[in-house]
């Protein structure tokens, strides 16, 4: 059975992502099949393909859309008709229905999952989600270093569908504009630490080889690894943080979603660009109210008007429904 709703975009910054890449990289723009963005100077300059192909990440060139499989947080991008079904990138039991250029979704009743293949909600389809539009392994050409925001120190790269997260020796902080380890003297760069609470591994953990909150923020979370305590095998926390966008969540062994998908209380302004304002759904009020951040802190907070709806993904008050997770009421 297939059920119709309001249809949300998923939110990309190409300011923000140009700030944290060197000077004249080409990524992916997520939004679209046949787009990519050349970083200048922090700045991102847009650019697209002919019609009838696909850009394609690693070999920096436009390819024929039917030898490359995309990824687009626009449901409608890989439609070669004007109408038509197509699968929410996000979660396996969402679908939008496609009508000339106006995406309308939907979410398969408890226990389906949507089949591309069919058009069709099917009890137990397998789930075929393996990337988030997101991923900088949909937008990053392998290898290519990223600025961790985060961490003055921190880097990642994709490789082989994975994100790496890497480290600058001590002394040295990591230099976006180079892409290189640099003297920290000559990094710009001030962390917005949190401090963790003292946990017990052992009560945190009562497995390895999962991932827990962190109990302390939106998007940081321990790994329940293996180590020595005190000369004994034993349950050793390595921590670690979501990358932007998308905030922990502790079902299914864990795992990060994007930030509209579950509600925090914690700090819910954590990991947002530090050289603008951007608004936040709030927590459990029905999805009306915004908090109002920058630096990854509260600076105020709002309610839309006559009685409307917050949308965090447009950035902007609605009459539309919106039900997200983050913000409905329990």
């Amino acid at each position: 059975m297939l059920l119709l709703s309001v249809a949300v975009n998923a939110s990309f910054d190409p300011d923000e992502i140009c700030g944290l890449l060197s000077n004249g990289t080409r990524i992916k723009d997520p939004r679209a099949c046949n787009a990519w963005i050349t970083c200048i100077d922090g700045v991102p300059y847009a650019g697209t393909c002919p019609d009838d192909h696909f850009y394609d990440r690693n070999t920096y060139s436009c390819v024929n859309s039917t030898s490359i499989k995309c990824i687009s947080s626009n449901p409608c991008a890989t439609l070669t008709d004007e109408t038509g079904f197509a699968a929410d990138p996000y979660t396996c039991d969402g679908y939008y229905y496609c009508n000339n250029g106006t995406a309308a979704h939907g979410v398969c009743q408890t226990g389906y999952n949507f089949n591309p293949g069919t058009n069709d909600c099917i009890r137990g389809y397998a789930c075929a989600i393996t990337m988030s539009p997101d991923s900088y392994c949909n937008i990053l050409p392998d290898g290519v270093f990223i600025k961790d925001p985060n961490n003055c120190v921190g880097y990642q790269l994709c490789w082989n569908a994975q994100v790496l997260s890497r480290e600058c020796p001590d002394g040295y902080y990591y230099n976006a504009l180079m892409a290189d380890c640099d003297y920290s003297s000559n990094v710009n760069c001030t962390e917005t630490s949190t401090t963790l609470p003292d946990l017990v591994a052992s009560e945190l953990c009562n497995q390895t080889g999962i991932f827990v909150s962190d109990q302390s923020s939106c998007n940081g979370y321990y790994y329940c690894g293996t180590g020595m305590v005190n000369g004994k095998s034993g349950i050793v926390l390595q921590h670690g943080i979501c990358p932007n966008g998308r905030f922990f969540d502790e079902s299914n062994g864990g795992e990060c979603v994007p930030r509209t998908n579950i509600a925090c209380n914690y700090n819910n302004c954590v990991g947002l660009a530090s050289n603008k304002i951007a608004l936040v759904n709030v927590v459990n009020d029905g999805c009306h109210g915004y908090t109002i951040c920058q630096g990854g802190v509260s600076i105020g907070n709002g309610t839309c008007p006559n009685s409307g709806y917050f949308d965090e993904l447009n950035q902007s008050c609605t009459n539309e429904t919106i039900s997200f997770a983050a913000c409905a009421t329990s």
